[in-house]
């Protein structure tokens, strides 16, 4: 797949740091589970936005990588007693 011009990279990233906050702790909607966002980044081989995020409630911790807005995407609802809901929601 060739490159995107790196200007359309920044901005995607720049865009998905809008609805995400990086440094900041979320909680996974359906699990209670919580994570802390450690950065956006981009896959290479595909140019897809990704949330790298680490698990606060296990020692040690795992990194995870989500998608920001594909199928199952950090961004994307999720169904909850039939109704949708934020899969993540930031932790006051």
């Amino acid at each position: 797949m060739p490159q995107s011009d790196r200007q359309i990279l920044l901005t995607k990233l720049e865009q998905a740091k809008t609805q995400i906050e990086i440094g900041t702790k979320y909680r996974h909607t359906k699990t209670g589970s919580q994570y802390l966002v450690l950065n956006l980044v981009i896959q290479e081989d595909t140019e897809e936005i990704r949330v790298i995020y680490q698990e606060l409630n296990h020692q040690p911790a795992i990194i995870w990588s989500r998608s920001f807005d594909g199928p199952d995407g950090w961004i994307i609802p999720t169904e909850i007693n039939r109704e949708m809901v934020p899969r993540f929601t930031k932790i006051i």
